[in-house]
């Protein structure tokens, strides 16, 4: 017997790292196929387990570097996935150790940042993650939807080949323009597109999809998206639901296009689509925005700060100002005060001893960094602690954006 640990594992222990994310998210065991495909896609050498006393593999995280998209620029990040401990050891203290071990590793390579979409709210604000994004979903009545404008463009349906080359290179257009979006590696479309299996039960749903994507007046593809409908009919009537998971689109004027083709495909009553930013453009292009409504929000995308003045001259900012943070940070990665002096152009955040603003946990530097939770929210809701009357004010007005930040998927 040895006391818990913690350790990077090892390519024989992968299989059990993948049934632990399994069950941990309670779910049947991995087949082998299932356990190659995400051998060949994860990277080992981020995925680490907690072993129990016995020497038990009983929880496991891990990471894939990447690259957040911030207000005016891009820094880099580390997303971390696959978080799961056996039921039989959670409140053993495991998750902590994990933690711990993975934030060492993220700050010790360099990325100032790391993400996560959160199973349950509770859990990760405990280890500075902050609710950076919200997202919530698109569903129209396409019986009574009416668009104020006509349409623009072409809409061309695609192969599952086609899609996958031409989705990759919108998203990637799209992603640096909008806050709170990360980078994917081309295999992880060839999945979505029902190229590549991912042998999760969802294999056949993916490729049997349909792929479309929207051309400007120019006739390159500036949205694209899946879709599947349920065919359902009611009294000897049409009533399908049209389902689409990620839609990228490069402009709000291609997004409004191809959202607005899924309502006018035949036998289609209702449209939903996942994963939209909260505040999605599309009601406001229908006769009668109440066709159109925006619901489940709830929160996406959680950041964790690591490196306060790489994460903060990383971005720009909305109006010129300068603000002293005293970030409170009880794991130590972030802790300090720090002189932020930044604008449109650009920023410098440097240590400093001059009196703070602002003394904010580091959650809240996470859920302000990309402009989702204004730091007026966050002090009315008790968060800050504000030197003098203006300074709330000061750091809103600058770390506010243009769009809501959100992602158009999971990971």
């Amino acid at each position: 017997m040895t006391s818990p640990t913690v350790r990077t594992i090892t390519d024989d222990e992968f299989g059990d790292f993948i049934n632990v994310v399994l069950t941990s998210f309670l779910t049947a065991h991995a087949a082998p196929e299932q356990i190659e495909s995400r051998r060949s896609a994860f990277d080992i050498a981020r995925c680490i387990g907690a072993f129990d006393a016995s020497g038990r593999l009983c929880g496991v995280a891990r990471a894939f570097g990447t690259e957040l998209t911030v207000p005016g620029g891009a820094v880099a990040a580390a997303a971390v996935s696959s978080v799961g401990v056996l039921p039989t050891h959670r409140r053993q203290g495991h998750l902590t150790r994990m933690m711990r071990n993975q934030l060492d590793d993220i700050a010790g390579r360099g990325e100032p940042v790391a993400a996560l979409v959160a199973a349950e709210y509770p859990i990760y604000g405990r280890y500075g993650y902050g609710v950076a994004a919200e997202a919530c979903e698109l569903r129209i009545d396409t019986r009574e939807a009416q668009w104020r404008d006509e349409p623009t463009g072409t809409v061309e349906l695609v192969d599952n080949e086609t899609f996958a080359k031409l989705v990759v290179d919108v998203y990637e257009r799209a992603r640096l323009l909008t806050p709170g979006h990360l980078r994917y590696n081309p295999p992880w479309w060839e999945v979505f597109a029902g190229v590549h299996p991912w042998h999760d039960g969802d294999d056949d749903a993916r490729r049997k999809a349909t792929k479309v994507v929207w051309r400007d007046a120019q006739g390159e593809a500036q949205a694209a998206t899946a879709y599947s409908v349920d065919g359902r009919w009611e009294h000897n009537r049409p009533a399908g639901t049209l389902s689409a998971g990620v839609l990228t689109a490069t402009s709000a004027r291609a997004e409004i296009e191809l959202v607005r083709f899924l309502t006018e495909v035949d036998w289609v009553t209702a449209v939903h689509v996942g994963l939209r930013p909260v505040d999605e453009p599309a009601p406001l292009a229908l006769v009668d925005g109440r066709m159109g409504a925006l619901v489940h929000r709830s929160d996406h995308v959680w950041l964790r700060v690591l490196d306060v003045p790489a994460a903060l001259t990383a971005r720009r900012y909305t109006t010129a100002g300068s603000v002293v943070l005293e970030v409170v940070d009880p794991l130590g990665y972030a802790a300090g005060r720090f002189a932020l002096e930044g604008g449109p152009d650009g920023a410098t955040c440097v240590a400093t001893d001059a009196p703070p603003d602002l003394v904010v946990p580091v959650g809240a530097l996470g859920a302000a960094y990309v402009g989702g939770t204004s730091w007026s929210r966050l002090a009315a809701a008790g968060w800050v602690d504000e030197a003098h009357d203006d300074a709330v004010a000061t750091a809103s007005a600058m770390f506010t954006s243009a769009r809501a930040p959100w992602c158009a998927m999971t990971f």
